[in-house]
């Protein structure tokens, strides 16, 4: 589904570093939460410094890179970057998340967007993004 340049791209969920890792080890359930939410045609936001960040953890392993680049081209993905605007409205929210902008930036993100925050590691999300809207993925694959 394409959206017109007028209309706005309705973001329902966010991802968080973790959530990148998670696909990019090829697990599942990201990627059937990618589809789902496309075929509703909405979007899953990608924040740009959580996805560097999951690049940067990566540096070692190229599948895993391939797969993360693979994740920014598939249909229903909104990268979601850091310009200046970003960056001063997201500025408070980088304390809350102990200094981890990538955090910060997506949960800043998914609250931005009253969208679902994806996340392996959702005990580091408590306090930055409304419990209700912690969606804990799977470390492991099923």
């Amino acid at each position: 589904m394409t959206t017109s340049a007028h209309e706005p791209v309705r973001i329902q969920a966010v991802l968080d570093r973790s959530a990148m890792e998670s696909y990019a080890r090829g697990h599942i359930h990201v990627g059937e939460l990618l589809i789902d939410i496309a075929d509703e045609g909405a979007h899953v936001g990608v924040p740009a410094t959580a996805l560097l960040d999951a690049h940067s953890r990566a540096l070692h392993d190229e599948h895993a890179r391939a797969l993360l680049r693979v994740l920014t081209t598939l249909e229903g993905i909104e990268i979601l970057d850091l310009d200046a605007d970003v960056a001063a409205a997201m500025a408070g929210s980088v304390p809350l998340a102990k200094g981890d902008m990538a955090r910060a930036h997506a949960a800043w993100a998914a609250n931005k967007h009253r969208a679902y925050y994806l996340t392996t590691e959702p005990d580091e999300a408590a306090g930055l993004v409304p419990v209700d809207n912690i969606h804990a993925m799977p470390v492991h694959d099923a």
